[in-house]
């Protein structure tokens, strides 16, 4: 089985300058591609090996909508993994301020912004240098240039957390974001909509944080908060995951203990490669997916 993964499915225009994003047209020729070789059409198919495509869907956007719609014209389904902290707090999460900013202004300029504020707040071992080193290596796949890359790098992972937010909202308002969550997020109507296409819901934990940079506690308030507030939305059970950024150091082994505490029956992360039945049986939460933009269309 390919499993791709999906964030912005959305056309470009300049009142949503959103980076990275697949347009419309080419996500429809991608799933009509995907279905000369196979999409996945039922929940017993996601257990077993097979050379069909799973498209999954991070973050919990508008976008995703138009993506379900497009799947169930080709009786297919796919897994939208949904991050709960904007539905109960009316927010826009941090890793996305971050799109958003690079969205509006080049990496350079925001990279520089943020060396300003430290100065100017005489805030000093913002950056974590051990994490900067263990997370070296992330973003080398992307085509984004270096200055984004780096600033995606200082916020999602070795920037300090507990300034982080105050930052983001400081760059927001310079850089003259408006953004509202209920723009940008599914709402429990639209969730609702998505399960009676025939889509299943999965927990992409509450704020998207890094879990491995977490407690067990933490990651255990992050993860079943985030289970059962989807599961009270659709009166199901939840039983899919995907980790937070993917890769297999932004999540550990308190995580897999406490997704088979919490009896998920798969999580999803970020690997290039196809699931095999080896993985299914002996790594039920660490399954491997593509991003979509590595497929022609």
């Amino acid at each position: 089985m390919k499993s791709v993964m999906y964030h912005y499915v959305r056309n470009k225009n300049r009142l949503y300058p959103y980076y990275n994003v697949l347009e419309k047209k080419d996500y429809i020729n991608q799933i009509k591609q995907f279905s000369k070789k196979g999409l996945i059409k039922s929940y017993q198919e996601l257990f077993l090996q097979n050379d069909k495509f799973l498209p999954t869907f991070d973050d919990g956007l508008k976008d995703h909508i138009y993506a379900a719609e497009i799947l169930k014209k080709y009786n297919a389904i796919g897994i939208f993994f949904i991050p709960t902290s904007p539905l109960k707090n009316n927010i826009i999460l941090d890793t996305h301020k971050v799109h958003l900013i690079l969205g509006k202004v080049k990496g350079l300029e925001a990279l520089n912004e943020l060396e300003k504020y430290l100065h100017k707040n005489k805030i000093k071992n913002f950056y974590n240098l051990k994490k900067k080193l263990q997370f070296k290596k992330t973003y080398k796949d992307q085509k984004d240039n270096h200055y984004k890359k780096k600033f995606k790098k200082i916020m999602n992972y070795y920037g300090n957390l507990k300034l982080r937010k105050k930052i983001l909202d400081y760059l927001f308002k310079k850089f003259a974001i408006n953004i509202k969550p209920k723009d940008y997020y599914l709402n429990k109507k639209e969730i609702k909509h998505l399960v009676s296409l025939g889509m299943i819901i999965g927990s992409h934990g509450e704020s998207h944080t890094l879990l491995s940079g977490l407690s067990y506690e933490k990651q255990l308030k992050e993860i079943k908060n985030s289970k059962i507030f989807l599961e009270k939305i659709i009166n199901k059970d939840v039983e899919f995951f995907s980790h937070p950024y993917g890769g297999k150091l932004t999540y550990n082994k308190n995580t897999l203990k406490i997704l088979k505490k919490l009896e998920f029956k798969l999580a999803y992360s970020v690997e290039y490669r196809d699931i095999s039945h080896k993985d299914i049986k002996d790594k039920p939460y660490e399954l491997p997916r593509y991003d979509c933009n590595l497929f022609k269309y």
